[in-house]
C-alpha cells in the first residue's frame, strides 16, 4: 500500500538507467584499428567478467531509482501477508457522533463536521488494512443507537452498521458508512456508549480500542455525569480511548425554533396568523436578517404525487420579514397573515439565509382548513336570549366570515344527545342549564376528552349541588371546581378600578391584555357564582373517588378574568385533548352588562378558537415520532404512496398499502403507521427515509376517479443549534479514573496516515544508503583507471594517443609487453 498513490507513475524513473545504458551502447561504432584489435582480444578474455560487472552496476541504480520513487509514495509494505503466519485480534469500536449540529460547516464551509468523522473512519480503515496482526471493526452511529435503545432494544448488533468486521482491503467495508450524513435527530452518546459496552464485554479479542467521534458540544457535557457513567464501563476492560474532535470554531448560526399557525379557527376563506420564532446561536449580534416566506397550496388541482419536483404543491411566496437586529442568545417572534380560500391542509414553509448549519435554517408546518363548521348552543331560557347573543357573535352575516355556524337546541337535545350526535359539533355551549343527568355527563367527558370544546355559561337556574355531584365525580373534570353559590360583587375599590380585571398570565384572552385593564373599565358585574375553599383559601377540585383515585387528579384551571375582589370569574382548563372554558356569570342584564360592552365580542371569538384547537389535527411532528395517515375507505382506495423530503429531487416514492382500523371487513377507515423505531429494529434500508425534515407527502386515489395529496409537517427538535464547544480538559477530569486521549481530526488523519509507515521508511533509507555505497563501489570496480604509472611518450603513441576503450589499461599494457 502507498500513502500516495497519485506519485506511483514516478516508478517510470526506475528505467532511467536501462535507458542510459542502452543509449551509450548505440553510441559504439566499429573502427577498424591496430590498438583497438589488440584491446578486443584482451576483452574477449574477460567477457564474461565485464558484463557480470556492469549488470550489477545497472541493478544497484535501478534499485536505487525504484527506493527513491517507493519513498515518495509512501510505501507502507505488505505487512498483511506476516499476519497470516498467526497474530493478536484487536477489536476497533467507533462511535460516530451523527446528531444534527455535526453538519456545522464552520471553517471551511466545504466539509461539515460528520464530513470530517467520516474521514477520520476511512483514515483507520486504510491503517487497518495495512497493518499486522487481525483486525476488527465495529461501527455505531449514535442516532441509530438511540432508536433501537428507545425501541426497548439492548442488541449492540442490531444497531451497529458493523459489528465486529474483519478489515481486509475491500474498499466496500464501509461503504454504507461513507454514504450517510448527519442525521437530523437530536441525540446525545449516552446510548451508542452503552451498546458499545456491550459490544465490547462479549467480544473475545485480545485488545480493544475505542475511537469516539464527535462535536464535543458544550450542552452534551456541561452535565456529563450519564456520560461518565456510560463511559467507565469501559475502564475494567483496559481499552485505549480515544476521543476525535470533528469540529472547527463555531461560526454564527441562527436557528427557526418554532413555526404553527395561531390556534384560532382554521377556516377556508379566514385569514390566519402564523407565529414563528428565530434564535440567534451566534456569539455576534445577527442584522438585517431577510425571512422567506411560502404557501404551499394542495387544492382539488394538486391530484398526485410529482416525485421530480420538490413538493408536488402549488408554492406561492409571500412577502418576506427582515430581522433588524438580534443580540447573542436572543430569541424573536414574528408574525405574518396566511390567507388560503380553498379547503384542504396546506403548508407554511420559512426560511433563513445560509449560515454554519443548513438543517436549522428552513421549517414547515402545515394548515388544516376546513369549511364552516357547527356549534351547538343550548339555553334554558325559552327566549333564547342567551344563546341569540352568542350566536349573533359567532355568525354576523353579511361578509363577515368567522367559520362557525350555531346550531341552536332546546335542553332537551342534550339529555337525549350521544357521542355521535355530538362530535359533529367543534364546540358546545351551555347557558344556565338547570342540571346535567349522569348520562349527558357522561358524553359530554367523552366529548371533551376526544377533543371537544365546551362552554358554561353559570346563571341564577344553576342548581350547584347538582353540578357538584354529577360533573366532578367518576373523575369527570367538567368543571373547574366545586360550586359555592351566588356572590354580589362589593361596591367601592378605587376610583379608576372597574369591576373585572385580567388575571393569569398564558391564557385565551392574551391577545387583548395589552390595552391594559382599563379597556374592561365600561363592564359592570352585579353578582356571579364563587368556588368554594378550604381555610386557606385554596381553590379545592373534585375529591378523589374510589379506591384508585390519585389526588393529583384534581382539576388545575388558570384565571382568564377576576373579579374586583380577586374572585376568578372566567376560568379555562383542559380535560384530556379538549378544553373547558368557564363563565361564572349569566347573560342576563341583572348579572353583568358584558355582553352589550365591546369586549364580548373579542373575548366569544377568542374563546371559540380555544375550544376549537382541541380537535384541530396537528401542525407537525418531530423526525422521529411515527408517520401517520388515516383515510376513508368509502372515500380512498387503500393503495397509498409516500414521498419523503429530500435536498434536491428527484424523490424516491415509496408505495404501500393501508390496513383496515378493524379486523371486521365492514370497517370504513383504514390507516398507516410508519414508525422509524419499529422499521429500524427491523432492518430496513431506508429508515433514514423517515427521518429527514420537510414535507412529506400522501398520494391517494380517489375511489371515484382523482386522486388527492396530503402534506405533513417533518420538523427537527430544537437546541443542537447552540455549537458552543466543550473544553477538553474539563472532559478528561469528569472521566477520571478513565484515561481518554484528544486528538483533533486533522492530526488524527495525520497520525493515520503515518502510523507503520515510519519504520519501513527508516528501514528503506538504510537499504537506500547501502545500495548508494554499493553502486559506488561497482562504479568504481566497472569503470577503467590508470595503475598509476607514468607512461613515455613513445607508450603513448604506440597507442595512438588514446585511452583504450574499455579502459584496460594494466591488462592492455602487459599484453602489449608480452608481444614486444
Amino acid at each position: 500500500m502507498f500513502l500516495y498513490p497519485a506519485l506511483l507513475a514516478g516508478f517510470a524513473f526506475v528505467a532511467v538507467p536501462l535507458l542510459v545504458h542502452l543509449i551509450n551502447m548505440l553510441r559504439h561504432r566499429r573502427q577498424r584499428w591496430a590498438a583497438m584489435e589488440f584491446l578486443l582480444a584482451s576483452y574477449r578474455k574477460q567477457k564474461k567478467w565485464l558484463r557480470m560487472r556492469q549488470l550489477l552496476l545497472l541493478l544497484a541504480r535501478l534499485a536505487v531509482a525504484f527506493l527513491l520513487v517507493a519513498l515518495l509514495c509512501g510505501w507502507t509494505g505488505g505487512r498483511r501477508l506476516l499476519s497470516v503466519l498467526g497474530g493478536q485480534t484487536t477489536h476497533h469500536i467507533v462511535v460516530l457522533d451523527d446528531s444534527y449540529s455535526m453538519g456545522d460547516q464552520s471553517g471551511s464551509g466545504e466539509i461539515t463536521a460528520y464530513g470530517r468523522a467520516r474521514l477520520a473512519l476511512q483514515q483507520l480503515t486504510r491503517q487497518l488494512a495495512g497493518d499486522e496482526g487481525n483486525h476488527q471493526l465495529t461501527v455505531m452511529r449514535a442516532s441509530r443507537a438511540a432508536l433501537a435503545m428507545r425501541g426497548g432494544s439492548d442488541s449492540g448488533d442490531a444497531a451497529a452498521d458493523l459489528s465486529a468486521r474483519t478489515v481486509n482491503s475491500d474498499a466496500g467495508l464501509i461503504a454504507r458508512v461513507m454514504s450517510t450524513d448527519a442525521s437530523p435527530i437530536r441525540t446525545d452518546l449516552v446510548s451508542a456508549l452503552d451498546l458499545a459496552a456491550e459490544l465490547a464485554e462479549a467480544s473475545s479479542a485480545d485488545e480493544q480500542k475505542l475511537y469516539i467521534a464527535s462535536d464535543f458540544r458544550q450542552r452534551d457535557w456541561e452535565s456529563s455525569e450519564r456520560l461518565a457513567e456510560s463511559m467507565r464501563r469501559f475502564a475494567g476492560d483496559d481499552v485505549e480511548i480515544r476521543m476525535i474532535d470533528c469540529a472547527a470554531r463555531p461560526e454564527a448560526n441562527l436557528a427557526i425554533t418554532a413555526l404553527a399557525p395561531v390556534r384560532d379557527v382554521w377556516v377556508a376563506g379566514v385569514p390566519v396568523v402564523v407565529r414563528v420564532s428565530i434564535k440567534n446561536y451566534g456569539q455576534v449580534p445577527a442584522e438585517n436578517v431577510t425571512m422567506a416566506c411560502r404557501v404551499i397550496r394542495y387544492d382539488e388541482t394538486v391530484s398526485s404525487v410529482d416525485p421530480s419536483r420538490r413538493v408536488s404543491g402549488v408554492i406561492e411566496n409571500l412577502p418576506g420579514m427582515v430581522i433588524e437586529s438580534l443580540a447573542p442568545g436572543a430569541e424573536i417572534t414574528k408574525s405574518f397573515q396566511v390567507f388560503v380560500n380553498q379547503t384542504g391542509t396546506h403548508a407554511i414553509e420559512v426560511e433563513l439565509p445560509p449560515d454554519a448549519m443548513s438543517i436549522d435554517n428552513t421549517r414547515v408546518c402545515t394548515l388544516p382548513l376546513s369549511d364552516v363548521e357547527r356549534v351547538l348552543v343550548i339555553d334554558s331560557d325559552p327566549d333564547q336570549s342567551g344563546a341569540s347573543t352568542i350566536a349573533a357573535v359567532l355568525d354576523p352575516g353579511s361578509q363577515v366570515r368567522i367559520g362557525a355556524v350555531p346550531d341552536l337546541k332546546p335542553p332537551g337535545f342534550l339529555r337525549q344527545a350521544t357521542i355521535e350526535t355530538l362530535t359533529p359539533y367543534r364546540a358546545i355551549y351551555l347557558i344556565n342549564l338547570p342540571e346535567i343527568s349522569e348520562t349527558s355527563a357522561a358524553v359530554l367527558q367523552e366529548y371533551v376528552r376526544a377533543g371537544g370544546g365546551l362552554a358554561w355559561f353559570l346563571g341564577d337556574q344553576v342548581q350547584p349541588q347538582r353540578y357538584n355531584s354529577v360533573l366532578l365525580s367518576q373523575q369527570r373534570q367538567l368543571l373547574p371546581a366545586l360550586l359555592e353559590s351566588i356572590t354580589p360583587l362589593e361596591s367601592g375599590g378605587a376610583a379608576d378600578a372597574g369591576d373585572l380585571a385580567f388575571a393569569d398570565q398564558d391564557t385565551l384572552i392574551d391577545p387583548l391584555r395589552g390595552a391594559g385593564d382599563s379597556v374592561l373599565a365600561m363592564v359592570g358585574l352585579a353578582k356571579s357564582w364563587i368556588f368554594s375553599e378550604d381555610e386557606s383559601g385554596t381553590t379545592v377540585g373534585s375529591p378523589p373517588d374510589g379506591p384508585n383515585a390519585n389526588p393529583s387528579d384534581q382539576v388545575r384551571f388558570r384565571s382568564v378574568l377576576r373579579r374586583r375582589d380577586g374572585r376568578p370569574l372566567v376560568t379555562e382548563h383542559t380535560s384530556g385533548a379538549g378544553t373547558v372554558v368557564t363563565v361564572l356569570t349569566g347573560l342576563d342584564p341583572a348579572w353583568t352588562n358584558w355582553a352589550g360592552d365591546p369586549t364580548f365580542v373579542p373575548f366569544m371569538l377568542l374563546a371559540n378558537a380555544r375550544l376549537w384547537s382541541g380537535a384541530a389535527a396537528a401542525t407537525s411532528r418531530t423526525v422521529d415520532s411515527p408517520l401517520e395517515q388515516r383515510f376513508s375507505l368509502r372515500e380512498f382506495f387503500p393503495e397509498v404512496k409516500l414521498l419523503t423530503p429530500v435536498q434536491s429531487p428527484p424523490r424516491v416514492t415509496i408505495e404501500m398499502t393501508a390496513e383496515s382500523d378493524d379486523s371486521d371487513s365492514a370497517s370504513q377507515t383504514a390507516s398507516i403507521i410508519l414508525d422509524p423505531v419499529e422499521w429500524l429494529i427491523a432492518g430496513q434500508s431506508n429508515v433514514d427515509d423517515l427521518l429527514q425534515p420537510g414535507v412529506t407527502e400522501w398520494g391517494l386515489l380517489r375511489a371515484e376517479g382523482g386522486g388527492k395529496v396530503i402534506p405533513t409537517a417533518t420538523v427537527i427538535e430544537n437546541g443542537e443549534g447552540d455549537l458552543q464547544r466543550a473544553d477538553a480538559a474539563e472532559i478528561q477530569r469528569a472521566l477520571l479514573p478513565l484515561e481518554v486521549e484528544f486528538v483533533s481530526s486533522d492530526d488524527w488523519n495525520q497520525q493515520t496516515q503515518l502510523a507503520g509507515s515510519s519504520s519501513i521508511a527508516l528501514m528503506l533509507l538504510a537499504i537506500l544508503g547501502l545500495l548508494l555505497a554499493a553502486e559506488q563501489a561497482l562504479a568504481y570496480w566497472a569503470s577503467y583507471h590508470s595503475s598509476g604509472e607514468t607512461r613515455s611518450p613513445a607508450e603513448l603513441g604506440h597507442l595512438g594517443g588514446r585511452r583504450p576503450a574499455f579502459g584496460l589499461d594494466a591488462g592492455s599494457t602487459t599484453s602489449a609487453g608480452g608481444k614486444a
